[in-house]
Order: C-alpha cells, then structure tokens, then sequence
C-alpha cells in the first residue's frame, strides 16, 4: 500500500487526499493540514507517501467494514498489532475481499469452513461477500463467548473483540470502540471493589441509570407523536466521532481532529472533558442530552487524561484554566493508578458477572424492538443501520 494517494471522480490516481472523493489507494490516512484548517501547495507536494508491506503469513483477521456510512471498506490486521483499513469503490471492495479470503493465509483466524470448497467466482456479489463475513464472525464469536466464559479471556480483551466483530474500528471515529462506565464512585478516598454499590447497572443504558431521568426519557417516548419520526428514548448516542473527541482531546492526533470539528477552534471550555466525576454525573444523572459511555483508553492509556502538550484550552468560568482531566480523589493525583483500578474494576468478580447484561444492550437482543422499549433502550431511528 502507498499512502496519500486518491482516486478523483474521474478515475483518475492523484496526490492526496481529495474533496470529490472519499476512496483512497491504500490505508486511509490524513493529508497535511494545518492547525489553521487551511493547506498549500506546498503541504501536498511534501505528502509522505510510504509504503506499507506485509506478509501473507502475518495476516489473522479480515473484516468487511462501513466507512462514513458506505460499505466501501476492508479492515485487516497482523500478528504484530497492527491493522489498517483499506478504502475502495464500491463495487470493487467485495472483489478484494473474496480474492483476498481465496489466497493462502495460514494464520487466519476468522475464517469459515466452508470456504476451502468455495471458488472466487462464487464470491462475486456483494450479497454473498457480506453474508460470508457474517457467518464466520458469527462462528468466531461463539469461540470467543466460550473462552471468556472459561476465564480464558480477560473483560478487557472479549470487549475488543465484540467491538471488532460489530464491525467497530480504531480507523473510524464514527464508529469507534465503545466500553462502559463500570464504576459508580468516583467520590471516595479509598475504592472498595467489594461492594456492589461502588459499581454501576450494567443492566441499564446511561439514560436508565437515574430513577427521575429514566422516567423523563419514558414520558417522551410514550407522548411522542410524529408520522415520520419514530418514538424515541434518546435523541442523542452513546458513542459518536464528536464523543471520541470530547474524551480524547488533550491526545494527539485527536487534538487536531477536536480543533476542526470546530471550525478551527477548540470547543466551548465548560463543554470540554475536563473532570472524570463530573463526566460520570452528566451522563448518568444530569444531563438529558449526555447518555455517554466511555472509550477504552480509559482502561489502558493514562496519558489521554493529561496534558503534556500544554495546549491553550481555555479558562473555565470559574477561573480555573482546563488542564489535565481531574482524577477521582482514589486516584490520589496519578493518572496511572486511576487507569491501574479502574482496569482491575473492569475485571472484578461483580463486572464480570453482569458484563453480559451491558452486552445485550449494546450488541445483542435489547438493541432493537421490543426487548430494548422495555430496557429504555431506543435511540434516534437515524443512528441504526438500515
């Protein structure tokens, strides 16, 4: 693969990222941009355009995905940890796909069995191609629920691979890994996991969680009225590129992302992520329009909570300038022993007894109809596929 090459809506391979088109040759990368938004000729012509190599034996997992809400792209990823998402025409990304599931790959590890005594030219529509990818993930998840059921997969690692499944990416911030708040104390000196109350539901979405909230977002749903619109509990989401954003910024190259969501400026900075209890309390019990659940680099990464780039957010309206996120006082002002116990609640003995629950709610059968009408779990018709 080559990057910052483009196809133009004449065909045609051009340098960079183009306006008239969202395919790209190869991985999908960001073009040269300024922090002012705009770019010169210059910036183009300075295009790195590396090359990207890997070996047939190196490849574990091919997935057909959704890209700005087209299925026009393949992830794929390696043994080494790698994994790059490939944008095409669409009606060229099956071809791909199937030519690519024909090839020899010793170390793929979502691939069906029925595949060996199946030939390329029966793989042609795009119909057979997402029915093919469906089915081997379907028999993929199943080895993987049994893992985790066995202890053999940690909390952490069987979210990553759901998120993955559910056709998820770390290339796509629109459709980006989602995990759940697990905690429900982000008050207290000291943090006992033994206790069930210093965990969240997980049998309940974020809007849910607040007796009087869950009863305001049941009152619209049931009083809703409109011959086009669908009854609703949520008009806003759990997880969207702005949410990415929101909890990311103070990390590059999300920094830069954040600053052109908004025209080129920083958002609001009493809207911005600036405090972990006050995140929690906006999204399960304050905040009508903030049903947010989390990304996981809250259960690995400690340096998206900090500013080590010194960024300029700006000054909140109580004076104070927005810095580094603020920590739960269990934290004790170290952004490594939050994540340490926040990961070590993700894998307790009472999260990995209810994870299932949460499960349902994002990925299983209370995500539609009427199992998620009595979870108060129905968003905005827009944000489902199909």
């Amino acid at each position: 693969m080559i990057d910052n090459y483009s196809v133009n809506a004449d065909g045609e391979i051009v340098e960079g990222v183009t306006h008239e088109s969202s395919v790209e040759v190869g991985a999908v990368t960001s073009a040269a941009t300024r922090r002012d938004g705009t770019d010169s000729a210059a910036d183009k012509r300075d295009l790195p355009h590396k090359v990207r190599v890997w070996h047939y034996e190196d490849t574990t997992e091919i997935h057909l995905r959704y890209y700005l809400l087209r299925p026009v792209a393949i992830e794929i990823f390696s043994r080494h940890g790698l994994n790059y998402l490939l944008v095409f025409n669409i009606d060229e990304r099956d071809d791909v796909y199937n030519r690519l599931l024909s090839m020899e790959l010793p170390n793929l590890t979502v691939r069906p069995e029925f595949l060996k005594v199946t030939t390329v030219s029966k793989l042609a529509s795009t119909r057979t191609a997402m029915s093919l990818d469906k089915r081997a993930k379907k028999m993929f998840r199943r080895q993987l629920t049994t893992k985790w059921q066995n202890g053999e997969l940690s909390n952490l690692r069987y979210l990553m691979a759901l998120n993955t499944l559910a056709g998820r990416s770390y290339n796509d911030l629109t459709q980006y890994h989602v995990f759940p708040w697990v905690l429900a104390d982000y008050e207290s000196e000291e943090l006992d996991l033994t206790q069930a109350s210093t965990f969240r539901d997980l049998s309940k979405p974020m809007g849910a969680l607040s007796e009087k909230r869950r009863e305001n977002f049941i009152s619209r749903y049931e009083n809703w009225d409109d011959p086009i619109i669908p009854k609703y509990h949520y008009g806003t989401h759990y997880s969207t590129a702005g949410i990415v954003l929101h909890y990311l910024v103070r990390l590059e190259p999300f920094t830069n992302l954040a600053f052109k969501l908004q025209g080129n400026k920083f958002d609001l900075v009493d809207r911005m992520f600036h405090s972990i209890h006050d995140a929690w309390k906006s999204a399960s019990c304050d905040n009508m329009q903030d049903v947010k659940e989390l990304v996981p680099e809250f259960f690995y990464m400690p340096e998206f909570l900090e500013n080590r780039n010194h960024f300029n957010f700006g000054v909140r309206q109580t004076g104070e300038p927005l810095d580094s996120a603020i920590l739960p006082p269990w934290a004790k002002g170290s952004t490594r022993e939050f994540i340490r116990l926040h990961r070590q609640a993700l894998e307790s003995e009472y999260v990995s007894e209810h994870l299932n629950e949460w499960i349902d709610l994002i990925f299983g059968f209370k995500q539609r109809g009427r199992e998620a009408e009595a979870a108060t779990n129905v968003f905005f018709y827009l944000t489902y596929e199909g």
